[in-house]
């Protein structure tokens, strides 16, 4: 008998890798579906509405042609948010209701009870969106590989809380810094495979663009407000007191001094702080690597508010119903500005050795975390 002689995969050369974005078609389909099987079960199917949603966007997206894998389950999101409802939800309500029925609805406890909960979810918001992150990428393949985060979810959860304070404290003035500080933790705790991303850099650049926002919101709500209260002084100096206005008269000033305002936070500020969302979204990109290579993310204010305005008309006139398209908006955003110079050894790569969570994002969803 000869024996076979075993020859090993050919090894090939590092090669550059490209990003994009191909829809697929099914995606109205899959939302009209998850929408009437999310009412017909009261809202417990979403966990595989959002998995269904999240294996379509995810196989749009092409790396060298390949698409990705998202091999999530929805059991696996179902019985994440069981558990914490089990062992952290169901007991905090328990505890409410017997303080209540001992010692009364005005009992000073229910509302120490009630600031230890404020406290603890802003406290825990950090670990939730570690564990989400770390639960989308460990079920996110290429190539067969996946990724995953590899560092510890309560000392990002510390840091966020005290990135909470630090924000507060300095009215906003900490925001570039802090946000530095997170991007940098999360991202090198990233993984593809054994593969570690790496990101490095000051917070320095970004604070012109900061200041600059800053200010000029600063000036919009101070015009804003002394517009407003310019009006309804000019209509009482003037009038006099022979004058005609009536209460109602007054109360549509209110309702237009209102509305004004509220276009203004909701709309004019949001659009001055694109500008420094973009440097952000560029920056933390440019000090962002993996083997070697660097991203980055061709990202403008006018694109973000695009994105944002289209997002929110879609939120509004489908009463929430399409965020299937939202989420695909948003990956397809990324994806279209998103580039890698420089060239990855990609069969040197071997899976991951992190253990699999084996719950979904029970904290996510409870804290209503915002993501895919």
């Amino acid at each position: 008998m000869t024996e076979q002689t075993t020859h090993p995969a050919p090894h090939h050369a590092p090669e550059r890798l490209t990003f994009t974005y191909v829809p697929r078609k099914g995606l109205m389909k899959l939302t009209i579906v998850n929408f009437l099987l999310s009412i017909v079960t009261f809202t417990i199917y979403r966990f595989w509405a959002k998995t269904n949603v999240r294996q379509h966007i995810w196989s749009c997206v092409h790396i060298n042609g390949e698409p990705l894998e998202y091999t999530g389950k929805g059991s696996e999101l179902f019985m994440g948010a069981l558990y914490v409802f089990l062992f952290m939800v169901l007991p905090i309500v328990l505890i409410g209701a017997l303080i209540g029925l001992v010692y009364g609805p005005e009992s000073p406890l229910l509302f120490v009870l009630q600031m230890l909960v404020i406290i603890a979810v802003y406290v825990f918001w950090g670990f939730a969106v570690y564990k989400a992150r770390k639960y989308q990428l460990s079920r996110t393949q290429w190539r067969g590989i996946r990724g995953t985060l590899s560092g510890s979810a309560m000392t990002y959860s510390l840091l966020y809380f005290g990135s909470l304070l630090a924000k507060s404290m300095s009215f906003g003035w900490a925001t570039p810094v802090m946000n530095t500080v997170l991007q940098e933790q999360i991202t090198n705790d990233m993984r593809f495979g054994d593969a570690a991303f790496k990101f490095k850099g000051r917070a320095g650049p970004l604070y012109p663009t900061y200041a600059a926002c800053w200010f000029l919101s600063l000036v919009a709500i101070i015009v804003a407000i002394v517009a407003i209260g310019g009006s309804i002084g000019l209509e009482k100096l003037f009038g006099g007191e022979g004058s005609t206005t009536t209460p109602e008269t007054y109360a549509v000033l209110a309702g237009f001094a209102i509305v004004g305002f509220l276009l203004l936070t909701a709309l004019i500020v949001p659009m001055l702080w694109s500008l420094y969302i973009a440097r952000e979204l560029r920056t933390f990109a440019d000090y962002t690597r993996f083997d070697g290579a660097q991203f980055n993310l061709d990202a403008s204010a006018g694109s973000i508010i695009w994105l944002s305005v289209v997002n929110i008309f879609i939120l509004i006139f489908t009463l929430g119903i399409g965020w299937p398209y939202i989420n695909q908006r948003t990956v397809r955003f990324v994806i279209d500005r998103l580039s890698l110079e420089g060239l990855i050894d990609v069969d040197r790569i071997r899976q991951s050795q992190v253990p699999l969570d084996k719950r979904g994002e029970g904290l996510a969803d409870a804290f209503d975390v915002g993501g895919l």
